[in-house]
Formats: structure tokens, C-alpha cells, sequence
């Protein structure tokens, strides 16, 4: 009896540490290549608008090739078939982000300028890079961890579990992150400019004014609003010129009539028009060179046909994450910027992505157990691992590329105090939550 009472004790002290470790090491080295970019910064090698130059070509360039290359090699219709949950389970974790994001955005009071964006980052987490090397610690070439023995073949399967996991999550990522980077300013200035135009006098039909009736174009805020508005005037739907009581003798149209007038399809276009992007060809072009075997082999196959741009994707795809640590780094050369997100929202939502959606995904683990059967997922104790591991991660290094492409200088501020504190708390959080995760399944 007493040695079964000791054999726990002593066996959890090591699994702990080693789970500590692996938090740890991908944590560092993350912070490591961050180092790099908040010294150039220091050192005004790398200026804002430097990097906000950057991330756009990472975006344009870079990125694109990365996920092309890494889903086109590993997204294989007759593997796909045994990890169906995991697509859907990125779909569940998203949707649990957006909960935790706008409840943070209530509890917390969010800036509305910053409620778009937090919503993002509280929505899509770190899938690839930071699971890989923590994934990679744990099972590795057949590591026994407590009572769980990984082999091999589990290592291989792992990769196959994230990418799968990846297809719908990037698509997503990539679909409704750049619209939730602008969505919440672009309502703003609409709601504001709709306001100015209503305590307009001459608009309403009052007095004169000495100035012009119309705001002038360079005073919006917006492009999309400015390019609006133009082709209201272009259109005579507004403005002086193009009503009042002179030719046709119609009178003024109000405020809400002119609203009405405006077109819903337009409108719809312009706000989703970010999540037109080359991130998401890329990643469905890369799921569909998977799926189609010979077109695969001829891109990634080192005889294939065309290796050679396979090759070069794969090349160029390799300095993307790298990339975006650097650019990180540069924006918290003076520390997190917390003239948007204060330090209890970000804190808040620290403990949301790694606590509170982690529990979550638990209880999400222990229903999809008692609803399935057995035999309509992989046996493999490292498809669920991943499945636990990828709904408690940090914020995805890949917000702070979007919001330097689609957001405000202020909003990426905000991003990279979010994920800052994040990654302050993952080796002790992340450890913990990891330690559960290997204890329940």
C-alpha cells in the first residue's frame, strides 16, 4: 500500500518538469527572436513604419507561401478521413474565443476602436508553431509520460493532426480576422459621419450656414467611407449641387431617406472586402494540392515535375513566423502598449485563452468521448492531446500581421500586450493545463 501511495507522488514530479520544460522552450524561443526584433528597434534599425512595411509583405508574400506549402504536403484525402473532428473542433474553438472576446469587451469597458481586434485575438490561437514544439517534447520518438507511452508513429500522426486542424482554422482565420480587425472602426465612422450629417442644418432644411453643406472629402477617416461618399456626390444623392430647390424642383431628400437609398450590397462588400485576401487563396489552394495526389507529388515530391517550385515556396515560406516574432518584438521594444487594452483586459484575456477555454475544451473532450464511437476517431492518445492542446494556446502570432495590415498604429499596440502577457503566464498556465490534459485522457 505505501508504495502505491508513493508511486504517483514520485512519478509526477517528473512528468511535470518534463511538461514544464517543453512550455518553456517554445515560449523562450519565441521571446529569443522577439529579443531581435525589440533591439533593432532600440537600435532604429526597424521603425514602425518599417515594420508595418514588413507585415505587409509578410502578409502578401511570405505567409501564403507557408501555408500553401505546409497544408498542400500534408492534407491527404485517405488520412482525413479518421481526423474529421478536428476541422470542426477549429470551428467549436473559434466560436468559444468569440464568446470569451466579447465578454472581456463588457467586463472590461474595450475601447470600441480595440473591440474588433481583441475579439481576434481571443478568437484564433497559436495552432501550429507553439503545439508543434510542445507536441514534439512530449510524444517525441516514443516518449512515456506517467502512464501514457507514445510511440513513434505518433510523432508522424501528429503533424497530420495539426494540419487537419489547420484547414478550417486558416480559412477562418484568414476569412473573418482582417473584417474583425476593421468591422468595429468602420462602424464608428460610419455612425459618426451619419451623425455629422444630421446636425447639419442646411441638410435638414434650417438656415444657411457660411461654409459648404458638405464635409470636405479629406476630412473622413475612412477610405472605404471617402470612396462612399464620393460616389454618393458623383451620383448627386447628396451635397449641394445635387439637390435643394433648383432644377426638377424637388426638395431636399432627409437623412433617413438618403440612408435608405444607399445600397445594402455595397455596404456588405465593403465590409467583408479584407477577408478577400491572398492568406486565404492560399490556404484553400494548399488543401486542394492535397487533396489532388499527383498534383501534390509533382510539387513536393523530390522527382516531381515541379519540385522546383515547391521547393522555392517552401523556402520562402520559412521565414514567415520568424518574421512576425521580429515585428512583435519591435512593437514592445518599450513595453506593452496598454493605451488601448490596459493590463487587467489583457490579463483577463490571458487567463480566458489559457484557462478558462482550456476548461472548456475539457468538458467539450468528455462529451465528444461518451458520443462517439471509439472506432470513428484515431485510437492514438496523441489525436486527443492535440485536440486539447489546440483549444488552449495563446493568441496566434498571425494578429499582429493582421492587425499591422488592416488595423490601426493603436490597435497593434493593443495586440501586442494581449499576446505579451500571454506568453508571459504560458509556462506556468500552459504547464498546468497540459498537465490536466495528460491526466484525462
Amino acid at each position: 500500500a505505501t508504495k502505491h501511495a508513493r508511486g504517483p507522488r514520485a512519478m509526477g514530479t517528473p512528468v511535470a518538469l518534463q511538461i514544464f520544460v517543453a512550455a518553456a522552450k517554445a515560449v523562450v524561443r519565441v521571446f529569443i527572436i522577439a529579443a531581435v526584433g525589440c533591439w533593432a528597434r532600440r537600435k532604429e534599425l526597424l521603425d514602425a513604419d518599417t515594420a508595418r512595411v514588413m507585415s505587409r509583405l509578410n502578409g502578401a508574400i511570405f505567409l501564403p507561401c507557408l501555408l500553401f506549402t505546409v497544408l498542400g504536403k500534408a492534407v491527404k484525402a485517405e488520412q482525413l478521413q479518421n481526423v474529421w473532428l478536428l476541422p470542426i473542433a477549429a470551428a467549436v474553438h473559434i466560436f468559444f474565443g468569440w464568446v470569451l472576446g466579447k465578454g472581456v469587451c463588457r467586463a472590461f469597458d474595450v475601447p470600441r476602436e480595440f473591440r474588433g481586434p481583441l475579439v481576434a485575438a481571443a478568437s484564433f490561437g497559436n495552432t501550429f508553431a507553439l503545439p508543434i514544439v510542445l507536441l514534439d517534447a512530449i510524444i517525441g520518438s516514443g516518449n512515456k509520460v506517467g502512464k501514457l507511452q507514445f510511440t513513434r508513429e505518433d510523432n508522424a500522426a501528429m503533424v497530420l493532426y495539426l494540419s487537419a486542424y489547420m484547414t478550417v482554422l486558416t480559412v477562418l482565420m484568414w476569412t473573418l480576422g482582417p473584417v474583425w480587425m476593421k468591422g468595429e472602426d468602420r462602424l464608428g465612422v460610419d455612425e459618426s459621419f451619419d451623425k455629422s450629417l444630421d446636425d447639419d442644418p442646411a441638410l435638414e432644411g434650417g438656415p444657411p450656414t457660411d461654409g459648404p453643406s458638405v464635409r470636405p472629402i479629406g476630412k473622413a477617416r475612412s477610405e472605404s467611407r471617402v470612396d462612399l461618399l464620393e460616389l454618393e456626390l458623383a451620383e448627386g444623392r447628396s451635397g449641394p449641387s445635387a439637390t435643394g430647390d433648383g432644377a426638377g424642383g424637388q426638395s431636399r431628400m432627409g437623412p433617413e431617406r438618403r440612408r435608405e437609398k444607399k445600397s445594402f450590397w455595397r455596404r456588405c462588400a465593403a465590409a467583408l472586402a479584407p477577408a478577400a485576401n491572398v492568406n486565404q487563396l492560399a490556404a484553400v489552394l494548399g488543401i486542394l494540392v492535397g487533396l489532388t495526389s499527383p498534383l501534390r507529388r509533382a510539387l513536393f515530391d523530390e522527382d516531381g515535375a515541379l519540385y522546383v517550385l515547391g521547393s522555392c515556396a517552401e523556402l520562402v515560406g520559412a521565414a514567415a513566423i520568424p518574421q512576425v516574432i521580429v515585428v512583435l518584438g519591435a512593437s514592445l521594444a518599450k513595453g506593452p502598449d496598454h493605451s488601448l487594452c490596459d493590463r487587467r483586459t489583457a490579463v483577463a484575456l490571458g487567463f480566458g485563452r489559457l484557462g478558462a477555454l482550456a476548461i472548456l475544451n475539457v468538458g467539450t473532450y468528455y462529451c465528444l468521448r461518451a458520443a462517439i464511437p471509439a472506432a470513428a476517431v484515431p485510437a492514438s492518445k496523441a489525436f486527443w492531446l492535440t485536440f486539447l492542446v489546440e483549444g488552449a494556446t495563446p493568441t496566434a502570432n498571425n494578429m499582429m500581421l493582421q492587425v499591422q495590415m488592416y488595423g490601426s498604429k493603436r490597435a497593434a499596440g493593443g495586440i501586442g500586450a494581449c499576446i505579451f502577457w500571454q506568453y508571459a503566464m504560458a509556462p506556468v498556465v500552459l504547464t498546468g493545463t497540459i498537465s490536466l490534459f495528460l491526466a484525462i485522457i
